[in-house]
């Protein structure tokens, strides 16, 4: 019997099915796979558990009565310690789990024996699409929508996440605190759609300058940008912030140039948190002393970074 399908290409995902009965287990997993998934099966939840230590799987389908390990046993766990698995559960003992109960202990949907392959695949489908609108939700919230960089919002988890680990693994951080010289004055001459291009060619130099998966960039709002950059000494940074200024100079967005500010992570005081927001204070004290007492077009060493 081949399954319904409908205009949603689904893509491959891998699961496993758990169930103590061999027959339904096989039927699943020829099923699955004839929708294009990769299937595994285990014959109870403890099973199961043997199969999750070896791989990491999309999705669980599990029988609630089983033997050793049951399925809501089993979707406990998964809730606790996989998050990222979307769970199915399926039964023929609807009588005795309520669909509100297994839901609330962190399946995703819940299927009653017996039923169809349609049923099945139409799950399956909307726990993928529902996963995949979770993703871009979460990719929209810390994201800025005009650059792609990532936001202000996102800047403070990461910042400290950075600042934990210079202090674990006793390597520098830097963070640079950039702005646009005479953006204002670009907009008004260009307008505002010329500048937001502005901005856009901005973050494209911003990346084109740094290490990708080792620093990150920001827009921390309006013209406003911040880099963060781990395992680099004074003279790296330095020659980093002057390739960033130079790659977007380069751009010919005149009369517009770059200023930057750089600090350095010190742990000083014993909180991490005042300790990231004095680095954020010293980037900008910089920032300000690049664009105010230097000239601009130019970046500038937060004084208590030279030691």
């Amino acid at each position: 019997m081949e399954p319904n399908s409908e205009n949603y290409k689904v893509p491959g995902q891998s699961i496993l099915v758990v169930d103590d009965e061999e027959q339904v287990c096989e039927l699943l997993a020829e099923a699955l796979t004839y929708m294009g998934h990769e299937v595994v099966t285990a014959r109870d939840g403890q099973d199961a558990l043997e199969k999750l230590e070896h791989a990491n799987f999309h999705i669980v389908i599990t029988d609630l009565d089983m033997p050793r390990m049951d399925g809501m046993e089993l979707i406990r766990y998964l809730v606790q310690n996989r998050n990222g698995t979307d769970i199915i559960a399926i039964t023929g003992h609807a009588m005795k789990y309520r669909y509100t109960d297994v839901v609330a202990a962190g399946a995703a949907d819940f299927i009653s024996k017996p039923f169809s392959l349609d049923e099945l695949e139409a799950k399956v489908k909307r726990v993928i699409r529902e996963r995949e609108l979770r993703t871009e939700l979460e990719r929209l919230a810390i994201h800025d929508p005009l650059t792609g960089l990532y936001n202000r919002h996102f800047f403070a988890r990461i910042v400290r996440r950075e600042a934990v680990r210079s202090i674990r693994y006793e390597h520098a951080l830097f963070l640079f605190y950039l702005d646009v010289d005479r953006f204002k004055e670009y907009n008004d001459k260009h307008g505002h759609q010329a500048g937001d291009q502005l901005l856009i060619q901005l973050s494209k130099a911003l990346k084109a300058s740094v290490r990708q998966d080792v620093d990150t960039a920001f827009r921390f709002g309006g013209d406003e940008f911040t880099v963060l950059l781990p395992h680099l000494d004074r003279d790296q940074a330095g020659m980093v912030a002057e390739r960033i200024r130079q790659n977007y100079n380069s751009l010919g967005l005149e009369p517009t140039h770059l200023s930057i500010g750089m600090a350095r992570f010190r742990a000083k005081s014993g909180d991490v948190d005042l300790d990231v927001e004095d680095m954020i204070h010293r980037a900008d004290g910089a920032l300000y002393r690049a664009k105010h007492d230097l000239g601009g077009n130019t970046a500038c060493l937060d004084k208590d970074s030279l030691f």
